[in-house]
């Protein structure tokens, strides 16, 4: 009697099988998983690109720093001044400082005064940095920013910047980014009290800012 010593074709050809099933099973989930990734980085690219709405009385802030902006001419008031610590190395040269129409009609007729503070709205600082730090370190030697956290990089009118949120009084939202023509820095924030109409209006108008916000010659 003759003993086989092959083994049945059927035997080896089952787990061939499965492992070329295997393979392809992974392979798909793979190429599914990648292109699933791209479409969720496509669409948050497609949001970050899509125009924000322009109110149809938008117009144009020039500032004496060299650089423009566009807000809502009925709805906002821009009020820009120079400070008065302009000998300190990176001290503060100037604000802009833009209010509802309401809260600036509040303002002038005292409604804030002997010491109250102001409400949240949205401001621009223009710091002089003749030391030349780097914007992470400045952002951590200013005293202003308290709590900050989720930093990120932006950019804005061309330039690279960085994105954070800070506390203090109120929520905050900055972007912090150099001048192009000088190592002064420029600080865009919006301030917010947690919800409300006020913070809605101030948001829309935040973002019309740095849509638009842009360096003169």
């Amino acid at each position: 009697m003759k003993v086989s010593n092959q083994i049945p074709q059927r035997k080896i050809v089952q787990p061939i099988l499965l492992g070329l099933v295997a393979a392809s099973a992974i392979a798909i989930i793979s190429e599914v998983n990648s292109v699933s990734s791209q479409s969720a980085i496509a669409q948050e690219a497609i949001a970050l690109n899509t125009p924000k709405p322009i109110p149809p009385d938008a117009t144009s802030h020039r500032s004496r720093w060299g650089f423009t902006f566009g807000y809502s001419l009925n709805s906002f008031v821009v009020e820009e001044k120079i400070s008065n610590s302009k000998n300190k190395v990176n001290s503060l040269l100037g604000t802009i400082d833009i209010w509802t129409k309401k809260h600036a009609q509040q303002i002038r007729a005292g409604a804030y005064a002997g010491g109250a503070e102001y409400p949240a709205n949205i401001q621009i600082s223009v710091y002089s940095n003749k030391s030349k730090l780097p914007l992470q370190n400045w952002i951590k030697k200013n005293n202003r920013f308290v709590d900050i956290r989720e930093v990120q990089p932006a950019k804005i009118a061309g330039q690279n910047g960085i994105k954070f949120k800070s506390s203090g009084l109120y929520d905050n939202e900055h972007i912090v980014f150099f001048s192009p023509k000088n190592s002064r820095i420029i600080v865009v924030s919006l301030s917010k009290f947690g919800s409300g109409s006020d913070d809605s209006a101030y948001q829309t108008a935040y973002n019309l800012i740095v849509d638009s916000f842009r360096f003169t010659n």
